[in-house]
């Protein structure tokens, strides 16, 4: 290979490999590095499940969608009154099971009250916190006092939205966006659910909210969009993953490396 071809294949690589690094850097991602708002650790009857996936915005290439949320968890406060209706015990606890120390020999009583969903601001006053079990103790030497309870189970509603545009004058000059419901699922055990049926090229938004069974309702989660099948370019595709494109930049560098290597080489040789 003559020194002009080699040149000219060596600077084909760098133009392309050059190219290749201004498109990746120009459609990245770069808004979901943004610092997301944190959610509010002071509910009233509980905090609303943070949405895991899709992430707000995102651009989907199928018409099933597997959606995903963090787990609400519950709280307890496990009380011991001795017969004087002293505390001798307290304790807030996310378990249906709770142990105190060793306690004199004595009668006691233990109250199990519910302080809601993580964020609930039930636990803020006795007063205001469902009594859930109750158990009478006697012991005649000093002893351990181990509680179980039934627990306060949490499921979970999805809703999802088609997200439209209605006009609000005959001319059509001003729209306002309007939200009709496409799915309302409700008792999910699960934090998962995957729906198949969205209309490709539309836009959807989506929410949660658990309910717990002794009847209280948490915060509705933040509303997030996810578009369906809305574009056909496959560097979307590959940037809705991290992990895809800086694999395929670092395969593409090492051959760049390897590739001027060789030329380099041929090119002292001739």
């Amino acid at each position: 290979m003559s020194s002009r071809s080699i040149i000219w294949v060596r600077d084909a690589l760098v133009i392309t490999f050059s190219f290749y690094v201004v498109v990746s850097l120009a459609l990245a991602p770069w808004n979901n590095l943004a610092i997301e708002s944190e959610n509010s650790n002071s509910c009233n009857y509980g905090c609303a499940p943070s949405p895991i996936f899709p992430e707000n915005g995102y651009y989907h290439y199928s018409d099933s969608v597997e959606f995903e949320w963090v787990p609400v968890s519950v709280g307890y406060r496990h009380i011991v009154l001795n017969s004087d209706g002293e505390l001798m015990y307290e304790v807030n606890i996310t378990a249906n099971e709770s142990q105190t120390p060793r306690l004199p020999s004595g009668n006691y009583t233990s109250n199990v009250y519910y302080i809601g969903m993580s964020g609930s601001s039930l636990g803020d006053g006795i007063e205001e916190m469902p009594l859930l079990f109750t158990e009478v103790h006697t012991t005649d030497t000093a002893s351990k006092l181990l509680v179980n309870w039934p627990i306060v189970t949490v499921t979970y509603t999805l809703i999802i939205n088609l997200n439209e545009q209605i006009s609000t004058d005959k001319y059509d000059a001003v729209s306002l966006d309007s939200f009709s419901l496409v799915l309302q699922v409700e008792n999910l055990e699960d934090t998962k659910y995957t729906y198949s049926e969205f209309i490709r090229g539309e836009t959807y938004s989506w929410t949660v909210y658990a309910v717990d069974s002794e009847g209280f309702t948490s915060e509705y989660s933040e509303v997030r969009s996810v578009n369906i099948d809305t574009t056909k370019f496959l560097a979307f595709e590959l940037f809705n993953d991290w992990e895809v494109p800086f694999i395929l930049l670092g395969v593409l560098m090492v051959i760049a490396l390897q590739a001027g290597v060789f030329l380099a080489r041929e090119e002292k040789d001739d």
